[in-house]
């Protein structure tokens, strides 16, 4: 015997089943979908009572979606990612704009590739909007998977599923230490990890690949006597380290293609470190599956021509400290 159940699902519903996944919450869900709580729960039990499933667990101290849902709201995610694509697009299309491609960035990566890859897109594609975001990199990975970016340049020291992304590497990086011109270590030719673990630093967030590397020195070099030069400061604002680098003798660990950029405006200096924290590759990374739309290609090419152009010396010795 057949079971005949309506099992076309409304728009409405999955907004529903997203926005529980991501707050596993139904008074925030219902906040969120402008309802109330007992209205969001009976179209949660209606939806499971259609689908003939359980989607979500629900106690009296918590909400966790089942396997069914986990599956739903995966599906949820990339149909409303898509519809919000094909409203930016419709709207571009008023504007004069045929297509968007979104670029999710990592603020690490060079922004000389970068800008050098969008003014040789905008020549070849001249009816394409190409909008860029920096995130961390969980957060542009997620928006990745869900369809909310086309691609994400970042640093490959990021753990993927390479059976559901592609990277394609595109040039060299390795972190570079940076400080004002009066810091004492300038006057070292070769300051040691001693030296080096002895200075305030400022710190990158902890969602970083280089804070890793940072406080593995730090934990392994650093003594408890530090000469009163005051505790570490942790910022994600270029603006607010180089300001602190001018008016204090902290040291700062970047991407080098920015430092190089800091130097030339005579800003600040680097200081030789023994080996590099942090070297390895800037890829771009694209879902598999998705189709490679004629701008994406494009701007990858672009975005390897760009690559191109860097010239920069690397260190045979790449272990870490």
């Amino acid at each position: 015997m057949t079971l005949n159940l309506q099992r076309d699902l409304t728009l409405k519903q999955l907004r529903l089943v997203s926005l529980l996944g991501r707050t596993l919450n139904l008074s925030r869900c219902a906040e969120l979908l402008h309802t109330s709580q007992p209205a969001a729960s009976r179209a949660l039990a209606h939806l499971e009572t259609q689908l003939q499933r359980v989607l979500f667990q629900r106690t009296t101290k918590q909400i966790l979606p089942t396997v069914a849902g986990l599956s739903l709201i995966q599906h949820a995610n990339r149909i409303l990612a898509e519809i919000d694509v094909a409203q930016e697009e419709l709207l571009g299309l008023s504007a004069g704009i045929s297509a968007e491609m979104r670029l999710g960035v990592l603020a690490a990566f060079s922004p000389d590739v970068l800008a050098g890859a969008l003014a040789r897109s905008r020549q070849l594609l001249p009816e394409v909007l190409l909008s860029t975001q920096m995130q961390p990199l969980e957060v542009l990975y997620e928006q990745l998977l869900d369809g909310r970016i086309d691609l994400m340049l970042a640093h490959a020291e990021f753990r993927v599923d390479l059976n559901l992304v592609e990277v394609t590497p595109l040039y060299e990086e390795h972190s570079t230490i940076l400080a004002g011109h009066s810091h004492r270590l300038l006057k070292k030719k070769k300051p040691s990890w001693s030296d080096l673990a002895q200075e305030a630093w400022i710190l990158p967030p902890v969602n970083t690949p280089l804070r890793p590397k940072i406080d593995r020195m730090l934990s392994v070099y650093r003594s408890g006597q530090r000469s009163g030069l005051g505790p570490d400061v942790q910022t994600d604002s270029s603006l607010l380290a180089l300001r602190l680098l001018s008016q204090t003798p902290m040291l700062w660990a970047i991407a080098h293609q920015q430092a190089r950029q800091f130097e030339s405006t005579a800003q600040v200096r680097a200081i030789a470190a023994p080996v590099e924290l942090l070297r390895g590759p800037m890829c771009c990374f694209r879902l598999r599956q998705e189709r490679m739309k004629t701008p994406q290609s494009i701007f990858m090419g672009c975005l390897k021509d760009s690559a191109s152009q860097l010239r920069v010396p690397y260190p045979q010795n790449a272990d870490g400290p």
